[in-house]
């Protein structure tokens, strides 16, 4: 029986052209800069444009917050397998863009709470799939260039620290001096920039061949289509990294949900407070995410995410016996640590794991992000009513440590799922490692690297 394989794309000879690359690296981060400076003022507002504008009580905030992450979940799994049905995957971006601008626009008028929630669950969540549609154009561009992926990944994702730096105080103060009609107006023109620089001035990237399949192969794609095949394919070990990367999100929004209450509340100290801890994490993470990219196929990519979870236990332990400003903000280092690992890593190793469509297996990636703000939202309000909000951060160190045993089942796991990954009835001889290392399985089962 003849094996199938994904068909691997032809490299010129020769240095890539540096001109090109810069000037489509110039637009990439500028487009990640808007939409990361963008979503960082959806995210510190919202809550405050429902209970000021909409006049929404905390029940109601709670629900949008829940039906737009449940809303998320699917709407960026559909979008991702369809961005793989495209040719050009810049549409994609424009389109999930101008969906960010449309529900900017309608908050700066609507002001009906059933009308804020459907522009949420469908504009806004539509509007957040942009980011995995980015990360796919920036993996397939990077290949198409012959320049590796872990390092310009971690370069963009650095960009979007660098939006949370400016995007949070910027958006607070011209809401404090304009109201929410001229910040959500600012917002649309930056998403609208976003989806221009997306669709017209990044280079058309060839799509990447997908796996030749035999006659059993293509008969068993038709019977598992959709996302029920791009989440069939899913290495078991990859399945334990999502897991893992699930259980880290989980803790890091649980984080981002107590510690202002913590610091007020508990250790009665500033607010502002708060926001310098955030800003302090969020300077150090921009060159921590270059240099982790930099040398993460050297050291190993999931040697560097084990260590990350393990100072994520270590930082989650240390949290809760810190009673100052200057210890607080001191661990915005350990903090920003092993967020620069987490937030920029796993990604690529799913993308290198999982075969099929990028588009579909950076959703898939994506997904965990609003999952894990689900599971957290419920977390948080149980433990701090019955502990208080001291004791959540000892839940976050338990999150990271089962992290770690993910992991380290994963790495049990390697062994026996080493081969070619395949959907059912298909047959794929060349496997990626997380190492940057292609996997050859010849017919008779032998596996050289």
């Amino acid at each position: 029986m003849k094996l199938a394989r994904f068909a691997r794309p032809e490299r010129a000879d020769g240095p890539p052209r540096s001109r090109p690359f810069s000037r489509t690296a110039t637009s990439l981060g500028v487009a990640a800069g808007c939409y990361a400076v963008a979503m960082s003022v959806f995210g510190t507002t919202t809550s405050l444009f429902l209970a000021d504008a909409v006049h929404a009580g905390p029940g109601l905030i709670g629900l949008y917050f829940t039906g737009c992450a449940v809303a998320a979940v699917g709407i960026s799994l559909v979008t991702g397998w369809l961005s793989d049905r495209v040719t050009d995957r810049r549409a994609a971006l424009a389109a999930t863009a101008l969906a960010g601008v449309a529900g900017a626009l309608a908050f700066t008028a609507v002001r009906d709470y059933a009308l804020v929630f459907a522009t949420g669950a469908v504009l806004l969540s539509l509007n957040d799939a942009y980011i995995s549609q980015l990360f796919a154009y920036v993996k397939e561009f990077a290949e198409s260039t012959r320049r590796e992926v872990t390092p310009f990944s971690s370069a963009v994702r650095s960009v979007f620290s660098a939006g949370w730096v400016v995007g949070p105080p910027a958006g607070l103060f011209l809401l404090a001096h304009t109201g929410f009609g001229l910040l959500y107006t600012s917002v649309a023109c930056l998403l609208l920039l976003a989806a221009l620089l997306g669709r017209w001035l990044l280079p058309a990237v060839p799509a990447p061949p997908g796996p030749v399949v035999d006659d059993a192969g293509e008969r068993g794609e038709r019977r598992l289509s959709g996302m029920r095949r791009a989440l069939a394919v899913v290495p078991r070990r990859t399945r334990l990294l999502l897991g893992a990367v699930t259980a880290v999100n989980v803790a890091d929004q649980m984080y981002l949900i107590a510690i202002a209450l913590y610091v007020t509340e508990d250790l009665h100290l500033s607010a502002a407070l708060v926001g310098v801890m955030a800003g302090v994490c969020a300077a150090l993470e921009i060159p921590l995410m270059i240099a982790v990219g930099r040398v993460a196929d050297r050291i190993g990519k999931l040697r560097l995410v084990a260590a990350a979870v393990v100072l994520a236990v270590v930082f989650f332990c240390l949290l809760p016996v810190a009673g100052s400003a200057p210890v607080l903000i001191a661990l915005q280092l350990p903090n920003a640590m092993w967020t620069a690992v987490v937030t920029s890593i796993p990604m690529v190793v799913v993308q290198q794991e999982v075969p099929g469509g990028t588009g579909s297996v950076s959703a898939l990636y994506s997904s965990t992000f609003p999952l894990a703000q689900l599971l957290a939202g419920a977390l948080t309000g149980v433990v701090a009513a019955q502990a208080g909000y001291r004791d959540v951060f000892w839940i976050c160190a338990g999150l990271c440590g089962l992290a770690a045993v993910l992991l380290l089942c994963r790495r049990a796991a390697r062994g026996a799922d080493d081969g070619p990954t395949r959907a059912p009835g298909a047959s794929l001889r060349y496997a990626p490692s997380t190492d940057g290392i292609e996997s050859r399985t010849e017919e008779d089962g032998r596996d050289l690297t």
